[in-house]
């Protein structure tokens, strides 16, 4: 069976599975050997965000294009799986292709596609972490793979390879605009020129430390109700 017969197969099953709304067709792609987590025993993490997979929604420019879909987000690859069957392995799931506008719900928790601050062609999954009517956060969630070595010599030993948690975080404009959030408290209140003197004051009274993820979602609430 060649790659197209089997993606067609896949997409004629997929439609029985979970609902599909009709004129909202949603792509998928095979698995790569590159994709999956192979493991020898010692690796340390895992790259996935969901380690499980979970049901959820995919929504096409805010209209529902599919649900009841089993999804997993591997942060490593940026790639979201999709299975029938929570039981399915790996390497038979399915890979949701990226397309703008797309939007998944799973696991309580809401990604976006959006361009990449580096590549605007390349499209990226961010995760919605506080919407709001004049600036939504969103966390671009990584996995930084090291990979491990074997001992050298008896007086060493054996280093694991280890996945392990990075993000950053951005802000989105009502207007679109996309910024990456500064290091320091400083320069993130000079993005906000207009409201700095009061942004400040509560930053002062709140004690907030806009390194931490919880200030920086209180931050951001408090930004949106002015």
């Amino acid at each position: 069976m060649n790659k197209f017969t089997a993606l067609l197969i896949f997409s004629l099953f997929s439609t029985l599975a979970w609902a599909q709304p009709a004129g909202l067709e949603l792509n998928f792609q095979q698995v790569r050997s590159g994709d999956r987590f192979v493991s020898d025993g010692n690796t340390t993490g895992t790259p996935y965000y969901h380690d499980q997979y979970h049901t959820g929604s995919i929504y096409l420019n805010d209209k529902l294009a599919a649900s009841g879909i089993n999804l997993k987000y591997n942060a490593y690859r940026d790639i979201f799986f999709a299975v029938t069957d929570v039981n399915t392995p790996d390497e038979e799931a399915q890979v949701v292709t990226k397309a703008q506008g797309m939007k998944i719900l799973v696991n309580n928790e809401e990604f976006i596609t959006l361009p990449s601050v580096t590549n605007r062609y390349e499209m990226q999954y961010y995760q919605v972490v506080v919407r709001g009517e004049k600036v939504t956060l969103l966390k671009k969630n990584y996995k930084l793979f090291v990979e491990g070595s074997r001992a050298t010599t008896s007086l060493t030993r054996d280093v694991p390879s280890t996945y392990s948690d990075r993000s950053e975080f951005y802000f989105l404009s009502s207007s679109g605009d996309f910024t990456q959030v500064p290091s320091s408290t400083k320069k993130v209140l000079d993005l906000f020129p207009k409201d700095r003197k009061a942004l400040s004051a509560a930053v002062k009274k709140y004690r907030l430390n806009l390194k931490k993820d919880i200030d920086l979602m209180r931050f951001i609430g408090y930004y949106n109700r002015l």
